[in-house]
């Protein structure tokens, strides 16, 4: 996009700069030209190659507006309102691009007509204030019940069937224009499932979403805990007993199977910043503790020894931290049967320490302080320093090796034949989305549709009331709105504005129909005429949409089970309605330019 004449300046009577208004209108359509094929579960997608050849296939509106070179300052202000709407809710990205210049291109007709934009302005917060109304009005609530809304704000809601059956209409509607879209029912169950775990819990980053290349996206699984991968140093360790574990575990029994598989049976795990690659204060003198095969006359080396003495006092035999170890550290761990995982990330290290119900510690004189009484007694009751899970075994991933962590188990001790002597059970508070896809750029395409999925299934567990999709509810919202300005309004300018609101509400359904390949303007012209039936059974029209597969009239809820939360659809209204008004006010682009560098007068 070009930034010659900016500046031109081309007033009307009302004094206004016409150049300026349509060059910032013009900028956004290039946007929407982009983005317009993209909408629906017919969207077509974008092949977008950088200048190494790296390409990337997508049809998500967030991606494809991040890899777009705009310049012009009006399309980037609303790629930041698009980026909001990502961030924010996670869907309805393009929609909110799309509406934004639809109202704009609308509003420029008559604005050429000598319409001042300020007229536009108030008309689309009087539409927009309307729709907000009647959304509010038409919504329905997930689950028939008289106590209803207090029943939402419950934990015991998410044993509802109802509930969950919305939940996974949600989903499978989210992911429809997604590449999740070819497995919906085998995705939508795992994200529902994967909501249940956070609950309303706002904090996502409790389901760790990682991707392994493989056969098939069938093979994705949701699994309880935590995933480590282990490094090839570790691999190589235990490299015999990783396959006895999985392939052999009764036919050979050795030095190294006995190694990995005492880890398995007792795990004792710590997490935190504990720096083992640095020399700390000699807080560990008074132990009295031999470390074989191992002697170092260095002060340093010492220190760093007494911090491992501690480890193996207490019985620890997984560390997971956020530095690596040098090498005579490493032989240590590999001697004394310890497990060693480095993980850099600090927001990452906070996650897994609370999925396994394990405090972050910052100082290995955390230990002494232990009390393991305590530990038992209250281990259900608030983290400990030493997290001691039910349940850990390896799990060969593709060509990858991790850990699984989980609190869930079997809550009888299978080291003891007495069935009286029990495990404490919880429940993990995370849990691991392991993606399968065939190639890498597949794999990233996934992780990013998953992650939308879970967002607005979690912000719709918060705002659990539900509208139908597939665009029925804008055509209903344009008949509303139209009638209600005929009704009130007298000001004719005014009610060219509120028109334009109505007109733009319709067009994201024609685009719909568009990307289906049927005739959008047949089909969306009986689904107006249907909308405006005045029949007394007109109220069970308010859902009516086209099917998309076969172009017919159905009701989106009762015939396709087709459901989007409402707080998206006012959200995305609110976003547009106000990006449009905010391009609408700028009557002239000012482009400072850099100021010369000061020079003192000897330099001169």
């Amino acid at each position: 996009m070009s930034n010659d004449n900016y500046n031109n300046t081309s007033v009307n009577s009302n004094g206004n700069s016409i150049n300026t208004i349509k060059e910032n209108i013009q900028a956004c359509m290039e946007i929407y030209y982009h983005l317009k094929s993209t909408l629906g579960p017919y969207g077509r997608d974008k092949l977008i190659v950088d200048k190494n050849n790296n390409y990337l296939s997508t049809n998500d509106g967030a991606t494809i507006l991040q890899y777009l070179k705009i310049s012009h300052p009006a399309a980037r202000l609303l790629i930041g309102i698009a980026k909001s709407q990502d961030e924010t809710v996670g869907d309805g990205t393009t929609s909110v691009v799309l509406l934004t210049c639809i109202l704009l291109q609308n509003a420029l007709k008559f604005i050429l007509l000598s319409i001042h934009p300020i007229i536009f302005i108030k008309g689309f917060q009087i539409s927009l204030d309307f729709c907000l109304n009647v959304i509010n009005e038409i919504k329905i609530s997930p689950i028939r019940n008289d106590n209803s809304e207090e029943l939402l704000k419950k934990e015991e809601i998410f044993e509802n069937e109802e509930f969950l059956k919305h939940l996974y209409s949600v989903a499978s509607t989210s992911i429809s224009s997604k590449i999740l879209a070819r497995y919906s029912d085998h995705f939508s169950k795992i994200g529902v499932e994967a909501v249940k775990r956070l609950k309303f819990n706002e904090t996502q980053d409790l389901i760790r979403v990682i991707g392994i290349t493989g056969n098939s996206m069938l093979e994705s699984q949701l699994i309880d805990g935590v995933l480590l991968e282990i490094d090839g140093n570790q691999l190589n360790n235990f490299k015999i007993s990783f396959f006895v574990q999985h392939q052999q575990p009764q036919q050979t029994e050795n030095k190294e199977n006995e190694k990995i598989k005492s880890i398995l049976k007792n795990p004792s795990i710590i997490i935190g910043k504990l720096q083992l690659n640095k020399t700390s204060s000699n807080q560990f003198q008074g132990l009295n503790l031999s470390i074989p095969n191992y002697n170092n006359n260095d002060q340093n080396d010492r220190e760093q020894r007494d911090k491992i003495e501690l480890l193996i006092k207490k019985g620890i035999n997984i560390v997971i931290s956020d530095t690596e170890i040098p090498p005579w550290i490493e032989l240590i761990f590999k001697e004394n049967n310890i497990l060693y995982f480095n993980i850099p990330d600090s927001r990452e290290l906070e996650i897994i320490s609370h999925c396994i119900n394990c405090s972050l510690i910052y100082d290995l004189s955390s230990l002494l302080q232990e009390n393991h009484e305590n530990q038992k007694e209250q281990y259900h009751q608030k983290p400990s320093i030493i997290s001691k899970p039910n349940s850990t075994e390896i799990l060969p991933i593709g060509d990858k090796f991790f850990l699984k962590i989980s609190l869930n188990g079997s809550d009888i001790d299978c080291d003891n034949n007495n069935k009286n002597n029990k495990k404490p059970l919880l429940s993990s508070n995370g849990a691991t989305m392991l993606l399968r896809s065939p190639t890498d750029t597949m794999l990233q395409e996934c992780i990013r549709s998953f992650k939308d999925m879970l967002n607005i299934l979690s912000a719709t567990v918060r705002n659990p009331y539900l509208i139908g999709g597939g665009g029925c509810t804008y055509v209903e919202l344009s008949k509303r709105l139209r009638n209600k300005a005929n009704e009130f309004i007298t000001d004719e300018k005014l009610l060219i504005s509120i028109n334009c609101f109505a007109d733009s509400l319709e067009m994201i359904p024609m685009i719909l129909i568009q990307n289906a390949g049927h005739d959008s303007l047949d089909l969306l012209g009986k689904l107006k005429l249907i909308h405006k039936s005045t029949d007394p059974s007109s109220l069970n029209n308010i859902w009516k949409g086209v099917n998309l597969n076969d172009g017919t009239i159905v009701d989106m809820i009762s015939d396709l089970n087709v459901k989007e939360p409402s707080f998206l659809l006012s959200n995305i209204l609110t976003l547009s309605s106000r990006a449009a008004q905010m391009i609408l006010r700028i009557n002239n682009n000012i482009f400072i330019e850099p100021r010369s560098q000061f020079k003192t007068p000897n330099q001169s």
